[in-house]
């Protein structure tokens, strides 16, 4: 009997040590707070509402899911996280004359050399400053960063990483795709209004009934890494995407 009872009062004490561990978050956690995580849950939200539905916004949704771990793991890091950054800034400060530097860990600024910032996302049919199109995008990009034009997918491509990593648009929401804008591809790749009476012009066709298509490329915001072109993607069922802006 007093070995079966010694028996029990190991597996209560094992089973006690085990929930209280469970109960007790790290360090680590323990920095993220409840406005973070809400404030992170909340951009994940808005991220996945700018995703087609089914197979088409596979690759956006899993992008927002990277986003979010990537969000998650820079708060976890940082030494105290605020919303609404929640430690996706890195700041060093230097006291003169003193031996001490406070470096708080996290998703460093995007570096600006050649993508100075992001409009809202949008499906392929831009509308940006009350006007259609390029015309549209290069007017609000020029608003929002004196001197820049939206993107061409060269421009992005030959940007450094530093530039798209932790890339947020004008919306602050975080940036997971781009549409392609490339002059040299077919008209009907750049979402153009193909349409009857439509006006031609790439990146204005807004329906589903003609041939006409876009292209994007996919981003990974925690690397900066771009992924490859997507084409033939629908104008507007196929969910948003962004477009940068560019010196």
């Amino acid at each position: 009997m007093k070995r079966t009872l010694s028996a029990v009062a190991r597996v209560v004490l094992v089973a006690m040590l085990v929930l209280g561990a469970g109960l007790m978050a790290s360090p680590a956690e323990a920095k993220c707070g409840r406005d973070c995580k809400r404030a992170l849950k909340a951009e994940f939200k808005a991220c996945k509402t700018t995703c087609a539905k089914g197979k088409a916004g596979k690759a956006c949704r899993t992008a927002c899911v990277q986003a979010k771990k990537a969000a998650k793991a820079r708060c976890k890091l940082a030494s105290n996280p605020t919303p609404p950054d929640c430690g996706a800034a890195t700041t060093t400060t230097t006291t003169p004359g003193a031996n001490t530097t406070t470096t708080t860990m996290g998703c460093s600024t995007p570096t600006g050399t050649k993508v100075k910032g992001s409009l809202t996302a949008t499906p392929g049919r831009f509308n940006y400053n009350l006007m259609l199109g390029l015309p549209g995008a290069n007017a609000a990009c020029n608003t929002s960063f004196p001197g820049s034009h939206a993107c061409s997918v060269q421009e992005l491509q030959g940007a450094p990483a530093s530039d798209r990593a932790c890339l947020k648009d004008t919306a602050n929401m975080i940036v997971t795709s781009f549409w392609a804008i490339d002059s040299s591809q077919p008209p009907l790749q750049q979402c153009n209004d193909d349409a009857v009476g439509g006006s031609g012009l790439n990146w204005e066709y807004g329906t589903a009934h003609t041939p006409s298509r876009g292209q994007r490329v996919s981003l990974d915001n925690a690397t900066g890494t771009l992924g490859p072109l997507q084409s033939s993607v629908q104008c507007n069922i196929s969910g948003t995407s962004w477009v940068g802006c560019c010196q």
